[in-house]
């Protein structure tokens, strides 16, 4: 542990000695030194009642203080700084530079954070050695012990370093130095703190064994950081720190607040719903809790509930009876805090509220690192969608509907991809593909193959050939990512489809009659693994109503077996072909597997083709307007859009509630989106099908406050859904392309 010798200073020995002479078995002078070392701190801390002892001797230059040893409990050995500048206000500065005994009666902790919440008292006095100050011995004790009892606590430390410092001086040569291995040795304690019987403190450890109290309070610590660790976003952030904070020390609910140019932004809560409302809306002037902790630093503790009133001048904290506000310091934010509510008074001990602020310096460091992931993997997912197709046409003989997730757990920028084309031959295109990694080159590689494989369909190749030219695209591109590739080129004339791969995943077919099959079409190679590669393809006949399935492998999860398998036995359970909207389809398709469940560990991409027509019957009619963003006087034009639609196939008795519906949600989509619109209509057997097209991706809600703040701050009021939800048979909202459709069907 520590050791004496002769000659140079601590630190020039510490830099000269090698690993064998650290380890070397000390000399009879070390293990006097280092037996009264340990007598001395644990007397000072189990006998006279020390929150927690140190011994800090003087670096080489003599311009810090480096702790050689401190004693304490597992939690108040933290309480005492490792480095102190010789130079600063801490009483072991002071009694070093005078050589005299120091107190101060309230005596914060030295460190990024403040570690010892609650004032204390802290002595420190001098280790002289032969008339020159070496060190120095220093006590703290919480709560303060009276300014007229420091004189004899002083005594009592001079006694002590008395002793110390004679264990220092051998028989032999003068002038000893004290080396250390450059970490302060830590010597436990048993502690003295007895539990309040009256607190609602959950009695941490056994109050028989010693340390037990300070190890449980440790270990709930390290718990919580094992979870911190695993903490990919700021909703499991808030998550972790109500599993591991505040349901162990008994708390009700907590909110994380961080600091903005308004006051605080809560960023999540678990309970406390007024609370959080009340932190939500502190203003800078008030001087609230929250907002002293985010800024200053300080944390709070209110026992019980007149103190919580008091602190918070008569605003709404709901049925809360204790409260503790802690600031989160320890990161990147500009500020911010963490509350813990509790139901009953609560008085936290000085270990607890230590263990606490510590706790929130974790939480703190995992917002940040939570938020950087987010904005990264939110950056990616923009720059992801950029690259898809920002709509989707519409076709008569098909309808077609697209869905992408991103990866939970990279950055967004993935390199699956789905494009819907119009042929030169009137056939339609459907692609969907997968270029290999979560990278930049990912999405680079994907949108220039995307883009390649567009031209070269929209040149009239045929399929085969098509991907021909894409396999010797990739290659010009010199990478070495891996991409493979599923095209179809469906005959809405004749019902065929004419389907080609590249090592992907073979498209699915749901049937009329709800049968679910693959496409047995050879598998080729993925593209640019052989040059020169002829790709084979497979043409199958394709019924009305039938639908086609095209997806990526990040669809399913690894432990679903035999993903196709997986897919079949979802599809054929969930989808009702007839009848059912395909928005609806794709959603429980979704939702049913990892693509869009927290399973998910790649990116997916889904995109489902109803056949709508027959090779000798009519196909649905199908109607479309654009209305230019901010021309709000063309929602009259829908309305007489609508109808006329309806007009033409004696469906006038419909005109009046779809004008209603079509005018409010593209009014909303105007005012919402700062964006064009799309008006679709389409006629079906059964009923008549609206869509209007924006590209917010904000979702509607029926009415304008919901109980959720965040989504109440994100989403769009005012679209008149409540009248159709009223009028309408069914509606919902979907993906297109880059933004949204909101669809309506109404029965005729």
């Amino acid at each position: 542990m520590l050791d004496c010798s002769c000659g140079g200073s601590a630190l020039d020995d510490n830099r000269r000695a090698d690993s064998a002479q650290r380890h070397a078995t000390p000399e009879p002078e070390a293990d006097g030194w280092n037996l009264a070392l340990t007598e001395v701190l644990v007397e000072l801390c189990d006998g006279l009642g020390a929150h927690a002892a140190s011994v800090h001797l003087a670096a080489s230059d003599g311009r810090d203080l480096v702790s050689v040893a401190i004693a304490g409990t597992p939690l108040t050995v933290f309480s005492l700084p490792e480095r102190t500048s010789a130079d600063g206000s801490h009483t072991a500065a002071i009694a070093y530079r005078t050589g005299l005994p120091a107190h101060l009666a309230s005596s914060p902790s030295e460190g990024p954070v403040r570690l010892l919440p609650s004032p204390c008292s802290a002595v420190s006095v001098p280790l002289t050695v032969r008339g020159r100050v070496r060190g120095v011995l220093t006590g703290l004790w919480t709560p303060p012990r009276p300014e007229a009892g420091l004189g004899a606590l002083q005594s009592l430390l001079g006694l002590l370093a008395d002793r110390l410092t004679e264990s220092c001086v051998p028989s032999g040569p003068p002038e000893p130095e004290v080396r250390t291995a450059g970490f302060p040795a830590i010597i436990p304690t048993r502690g003295s703190r007895t539990r309040d019987p009256s607190s609602a403190d959950p009695g941490w450890g056994l109050a028989t064994v010693p340390a037990s109290r300070g190890l449980s309070l440790m270990y709930q610590l390290h718990k919580l950081s094992m979870f911190l660790n695993l903490a990919t976003s700021s909703e499991n952030v808030v998550r972790a720190a109500f599993d591991h904070i505040a349901a162990p020390f008994g708390a009700d609910g907590c909110v994380v607040a961080l600091a903005s140019e308004r006051g605080l932004r809560v960023v999540g809560r678990s309970g406390a719903r007024e609370l959080a409302r009340t932190v939500g809306a502190e203003h800078p002037d008030r001087g609230l809790p929250g907002l002293l902790a985010a800024h200053g630093g300080v944390p709070l503790f209110l026992a019980d509930r007149p103190a919580v009133l008091d602190a918070y001048r008569g605003e709404e904290v709901g049925s809360v009876q204790a409260l503790a506000v802690l600031p989160l310091t320890g990161g990147r934010t500009a500020g911010g805090c963490l509350m813990l509510a509790f139901g009953s008074p609560r008085l936290l001990e000085d270990d607890e509220q230590a263990t606490l602020l510590m706790m929130a310096q974790q939480v703190s460091t995992a917002l940040d690192r939570a938020r950087l992931g987010e904005a990264e993997r939110a950056l990616g997912d923009a720059l992801q969608r950029k690259l898809l197709p920002r709509v989707l046409p519409e076709f008569p003989a098909v309808t077609v509907t697209a869905r992408y997730a991103s990866g939970p757990e990279t950055s967004g920028m993935g390199g699956d991809w789905y494009d819907v084309i119009p042929l030169p031959d009137g056939h339609i295109g459907l692609v969907v593909g997968d270029v290999e990694g979560h990278s930049t080159d990912s999405a680079a590689v994907m949108g220039q193959l995307r883009n390649g494989l567009r031209a070269y369909a929209a040149e009239g190749h045929a399929p085969s050939d098509v991907l021909a030219r894409s396999c010797a695209l990739l290659s010009e591109l010199d990478t070495d990512l891996y991409t493979t590739c599923c095209f179809v080129s469906l005959d809405g004339e004749f019902g065929t489809a004419e389907v080609v791969l590249a090592g992907h995943p073979a498209p699915l077919l749901v049937h009329p009659d709800g049968r679910v099959s693959a496409v047995e079409a050879p598998p080729n190679v993925p593209l640019a693994v052989l040059d020169g590669q002829r790709y084979l393809s497979k043409e199958v006949a394709v019924a009305p109503g039938t639908i086609l399935v095209l997806y990526t492998d990040g669809m399913f999860a690894r432990t679903d077996g035999d993903p196709v398998a997986r897919v079949r036995e979802l599809l054929a359970r969930d989808m009702l072909p007839d009848g059912a909207s395909l928005h609806d389809a794709a959603d429980r398709l979704m939702a049913g597997t990892a693509g869009g469940s927290a399973l998910r560990s790649d990116d997916a991409v889904l995109l489902l083709a109803r056949y709508e027509g027959s090779p000798t019957g009519a196909v649905p009619r199908i109607g479309n307007m654009l209305v230019h963003r901010q021309d709000l006087r063309s929602v009259g034009r829908v309305r007489r859009f609508v109808r006329d639609f309806l007009h033409e196939d004696g469906l006038e008795r419909l005109a009046d509630d779809i004008e209603v519906m079509a005018s409010e949600i593209t009014t909303n989509a105007l005012v919402h989106a700062d964006s064009d619109v799309e008006v679709w209509i389409r006629e079906y057997a059964d009923r008549i099908h609206l869509e209007v097209r924006d590209v917010d991706l904000r979702r509607p809600v029926i009415t304008s406050v919901v109980e959720d703040d965040d989504v109440n701050a994100t989403s769009e009021h005012g679209r008149g859904l409540s009248i159709v939800d009223v009028l309408s048979l069914r509606w919902g909202t979907s993906p297109s392309g880059r933004g949204k459709a909101v669809w309506i069907d109404v029965a005729k």
